[in-house]
């Protein structure tokens, strides 16, 4: 089957969870399919778009231009009551390119509501993947973030809230990665859940360091830059009240300044663009990740449950990817809970390698990529074969 694989970010580097998604979605999918990517947005560096082409497939840059995304901004916001998100990808000769390169195809997969401008009204079937319901995720933002970019959050929210339902209504086909977020999103969605690399997210049983804390993420995102604050500054202090040599180690691509400021606080410390994420989460003892704002899997913490980490997370995290509290992470509803149950497993290491088996079992046995990327699959012959 062709497919055109329409995305605003190319796939490489797999920094942010839409970029992991696509990137795996190809290396399993590429083989069996011919697929042009289609990225809609800046042109990538020559060894980036080698590294996409590589695994199987086409890349076809259309471009989105900075002063042309600023000008339609700027004139559509009046009055557009699409998500402001949306705006950049509204050009109409991106529109016709995607046109023209969907005129080939058997099937177009895009990727993120905001790329839906650019989706042809007269072509092959659409599977559209929403991967989370951002208007929910940008709707916690705005009551963590009191700046102005809070207040913007509340609004992108409302404009993304109705466009969702929008969407869902086109007669396009519409998957996300979790339960909560498909029933968010509307009837009829399709669970396609993330996975992790099992290679390069390894077992690892020895080597750890017994008093060490980490969080590891896209570290630029703001659900993870407020929870690693919140691990540095709320849930570290309380840790080395009972344990003083304890320490945090935040670790991922991007780091904000918040970020690095946090690098200043007692124990905490910052490995930013790790060459192998998978070998710093592996070190530490205990993997802290107090998701407060988001939707979604988060990756994180599947890959730490991978690599032979204990976890203590939010109880919706843990919900999101269906893992049960005791027997494959632990939970803490805010700093004071998740800092007792961080302590609880630092000081029982026979009961935290128990749970860290357990969790590696868990994940190894529905978040693998080719599971989640045959039914992809599945979902994708489905909507061919509809027409």
């Amino acid at each position: 089957m062709r497919v055109l694989f329409l995305v605003s970010r190319l796939p490489y580097p797999p920094w942010r969870g839409d970029q992991v998604r696509a990137y795996h979605q190809l290396r399993q999918l590429a083989g069996r399919h011919e697929i042009t990517v289609a990225l809609a947005g800046k042109a990538p560096t020559m060894e980036d778009r080698a590294h996409v082409e590589g695994l199987g497939v086409e890349v076809a840059v259309i471009p989105v231009s900075a002063a042309g995304v600023v000008a339609r901004v700027a004139t559509r916001l009046p009055f557009d009551r699409r998500p402001l998100q949306s705006l950049p990808f509204t050009g109409r000769a991106a529109r016709r390119r995607v046109a023209e390169l969907a005129g080939s195809a058997d099937l177009v997969h895009a990727q993120l509501a905001r790329i839906a401008p650019l989706l042809p009204e007269d072509g092959p079937p659409i599977v559209l993947d929403m991967i989370d319901a951002m208007s929910a995720n940008l709707r916690r933002r705005a009551r963590l973030d009191r700046s102005l970019r809070g207040l913007a959050s509340h609004r992108e929210s409302r404009r993304l809230l109705r466009y969702e339902a929008r969407l869902e209504r086109m007669g396009v086909t519409v998957v996300a990665a979790t339960d909560a977020d498909a029933t968010a999103l509307g009837e009829g969605v399709i669970v396609v859940p993330n996975g992790v690399d099992l290679e390069q997210f390894r077992f690892r049983a020895e080597g750890r360091d017994a008093s060490a804390l980490v969080f590891a993420g896209n570290l630029g995102y703001f659900p993870n830059v407020d929870a690693a604050r919140v691990a540095a500054a709320e849930v570290l202090p309380i840790v080395r009240g009972a344990l003083p040599g304890a320490t945090l180690t935040l670790a991922g691509a991007r780091p904000a300044r918040a970020v690095r400021r946090l690098r200043r606080l007692p124990g905490v410390d910052l490995v930013a663009e790790p060459a192998d994420l998978g070998a710093v989460v592996a070190r530490a003892a205990v993997a802290v990740i107090p998701m407060r704002a988001g939707s979604g899997v988060q990756n994180k913490l599947l890959e730490a449950m991978a690599v032979g980490t204990p976890v203590v997370t939010t109880p919706r995290a843990a919900a999101a990817v269906g893992a049960t509290p005791g027997e494959h992470l632990m939970t803490g509803a805010d700093p004071a809970s998740l800092a007792r149950a961080a302590l609880g497993l630092l000081g029982d290491d026979e009961a935290a390698r128990a749970m860290a088996a357990r969790a590696r079992h868990f994940v190894e046995t529905r978040f693998g990529w080719a599971d989640a990327t045959e039914l992809l699959e599945r979902v994708w012959l489905r909507a061919a074969s509809a027409t």
